[in-house]
């Protein structure tokens, strides 16, 4: 502000204007006729009094601007809480979508992006209409598919034909088993019983075992979107092993009476299993059920889950029954020989077939085709069964079976080499697929079955092969992509895996970068009073990847003819809420998701360390070139060393 000419300071009331010097005594201003409050109207007149007064040394006080009335204020004060408001929005706005950027970089695929750089050809208007046409349409989709599963819609077809049903389900607490239970939970709630096969284990009760499974985070989900639904799980004390399953009288009258839909999942999917366990859950197991089915008086449908791998010996597998390796009665006789004898014969009791598993599981199916005759039942045969595509989360598994273990071993850096053919077909479907047509093949088979049916037993080949095929290459390199942007904090060294389909150079390998590693690591810690686990451990990996051995270096032609019919003959919201059409995924987006659900739910490696695990990865990284370097430095120099001596041996 300026002062007055006689040292006057400048006093300003919210609309009241005095100018006073230091003894109380008014002056003037030489400058106002410069002040523009001169050019308006309003104020001139009041400073042209005011100057006139001050020429005749008179006080005067003149509101110059006029006081504000009560409607301004109350705008005022309105237009600062609306800008505070603002502010307050802005602030949140910020925040959410700083914690959706953070949320989606971590579990979601990054969205396509059209590129108009200049080095592409220039997108038309019409273009960019029909690519907003089609997002608009998926948005549709997506909120019509949240609509139909949290029951905001009308029922679906399947989902009225679970309603009042109770079904009893065998291998329930098996990867396989827990995401099913979930699902019937979430999207079939009008569900009256699911009836669940359960033993004692560990030294906890078959409640308490069911208790616990359902705490598990992944039915938090089911039991948000339908709390009650826990009540409708009951336990039925029984083990697959047993003769009569092992259930109780008033259990089995339970059973029998009630009963209207079986879902057949129990099975051991240890390839190395012992003959006589495998024959147990796998084949006399199934033989029980079937005893069991025929005496529920309301049966609609039997789903046996069964596996693509139970005629390996087959190159080209279609959706009918094969020749089993031996009867059930046989295969009943031969497993109860002494475990010593048995292990000495199995080579020429499996013949073609590479395991146990395989083999029993084939037997099984033989089983089904006898003593189901006559029964509204189906088989599903499912191939290598992974993670979670979308449902109830991303990722989810809790298996490290077949593919999961291999990726477990990459990702640590632990395994360095594979054996495999990378141009052959891995035939892998996610577990929440699986456990949508296992639900939609008892709803289809039910409809279709005609009263004394007496053959012609369904088969349903859920392979990915024929629809989306990928090959171990393929889905190794993508692993590798969306990896080593999401590394672990529980790497023990950085990625370098050296697959080959030579065996006798997988040997090299193993023997150069598994068990000399190890060995190393394992004098060292010998050295320092340390425990020494490498050697061990590696012995166990060994162990599991030879096992993939089989099915890396191979490779199946399915039929899936029935699986597509059955997918075909689906409503549009049956496809929504219970979705396998295996064609429709998208391999990029499923390895993605399967990183990230080994990362969190195997490796338990929260998302969240993320920075902290790139920051080691980096370290890893200089650490592994500086190793390669010095050992390649090493060769050559002993090759230089070799050279002359071999030369000056030769030359004599």
């Amino acid at each position: 502000m300026t002062s007055c000419p006689f040292n006057g300071r400048y006093r300003h009331s919210a609309c009241t204007l005095k100018i006073v010097d230091n003894s109380g005594n008014f002056g003037t201003m030489s400058h106002l006729d410069e002040s523009p409050l001169l050019d308006t109207s309003l104020t001139r007149d009041k400073m042209e009094k005011w100057v006139t007064t001050q020429a005749k040394g008179e006080k005067i006080e003149i509101d110059v601007y006029g006081k504000p009335t009560e409607q301004q204020l109350r705008e005022l004060e309105n237009v600062r809480n609306l800008s505070k408001e603002l502010q307050d929005n802005l602030h949140e706005l910020e925040n959410s979508v700083r914690n959706a950027d953070a949320e989606n970089e971590a579990m979601n695929p990054t969205a396509p992006i059209l590129d108009y750089s200049e080095d592409h050809e220039f997108v038309s208007a019409n273009k960019l209409d029909d690519y907003y046409a089609e997002e608009d349409k998926a948005d549709a989709r997506e909120e019509e598919k949240r609509r139909l599963t949290k029951g905001k819609a009308p029922m679906t077809e399947i989902q009225r034909f679970y309603k009042d049903q109770c079904v009893f389900l065998t291998g329930g607490t098996g990867f396989l088993g827990k995401v099913l239970i979930e699902k019937l939970l979430r999207s079939c709630k009008e569900i009256d019983t699911i009836y669940v096969l359960i033993r004692a284990k560990k030294g906890k009760d078959a409640t308490t075992r069911l208790h616990d499974l359902l705490d598990e985070f992944l039915f938090h989900r089911a039991h948000e979107e339908n709390p009650k639904g826990i009540h409708k799980v009951v336990p039925i004390i029984g083990d697959m092993e047993l003769p009569g399953l092992g259930l109780c009288d008033e259990d089995r009258k339970t059973l029998t009476s009630k009963v209207t839909i079986i879902i057949n999942g129990a099975a051991t999917v240890k390839f190395d299993e012992k003959l006589s366990v495998s024959t147990g859950i796998n084949v006399r197991g199934t033989k029980e059920m079937l005893k069991l089915a025929k005496e529920c008086r309301n049966l609609k449908a039997f789903t046996h889950v069964s596996t693509a791998f139970s005629n390996t010996h087959v190159k080209h597998i279609e959706e009918r029954f094969y020749e089993p390796p031996m009867s059930v009665e046989a295969l009943e006789a031969v497993s109860q020989l002494d475990e010593e004898l048995l292990e000495k014969i199995l080579p020429s009791l499996l013949g073609k077939y590479p395991n146990t598993y395989c083999f029993t599981k084939a037997i099984a199916e033989e089983a089904v085709r006898r003593y189901g005759e006559g029964m509204p039942i189906c088989i599903v045969r499912p191939s290598i069964v992974v993670s979670t595509y979308e449902e109830p989360v991303r990722g989810w598994t809790d298996s490290v079976y077949g593919p999961t273990g291999l990726i477990i071993g990459i990702g640590t850096g632990v395994i360095r080499t594979m054996y495999m053919e990378l141009d052959k077909v891995a035939d892998m479907v996610p577990v929440d697929l699986t456990v949508n047509a296992i639900l939609a093949s008892a709803w289809y088979t039910a409809k279709h079955f005609k009263e004394n049916q007496t053959s012609n037993i369904p088969i349903y080949n859920y392979v990915s092969g024929p629809q989306n095929p990928i090959t171990w290459g393929n889905f190794i390199e993508l692993n590798r992509k969306h990896g080593m942007d999401k590394p672990t904090t529980k790497a023990v060294w950085y990625y370098g895996l050296n697959p080959t389909n030579n065996y006798y150079v997988f040997l090299f390998y193993n023997f150069f970068l598994h068990f000399i590693p190890a060995l190393l690591v394992d004098m060292y810690c010998a050295l320092t009073s340390r425990r020494r686990v490498m050697l061990q451990l590696y012995n166990k990996v060994m162990k599991t990847t030879k096992i993939l051995f089989y099915f890396s270096t191979q490779e199946w032609r399915f039929t899936d003819n029935n699986v597509r019919e059955m997918w075909h003959s689906l409503s549009g919201p049956d496809r929504a809420v219970f979705p396998f059409g295996i064609g429709e995924m998208s391999w990029d987006y499923m390895t993605e998701t399967f990183l990230l659900g080994i990362r969190v739910y195997l490796v338990k490696d929260d998302v969240s360390t993320l920075p902290e695990a790139r920051k080691k990865w980096n370290r890893l990284y200089y650490m592994h070139q500086f190793l390669r370097i010095t050992a390649m430095s090493v060769v050559l120099y002993l090759g230089y060393l070799f050279v002359p001596m071999v030369s000056w041996l030769i030359l004599g």
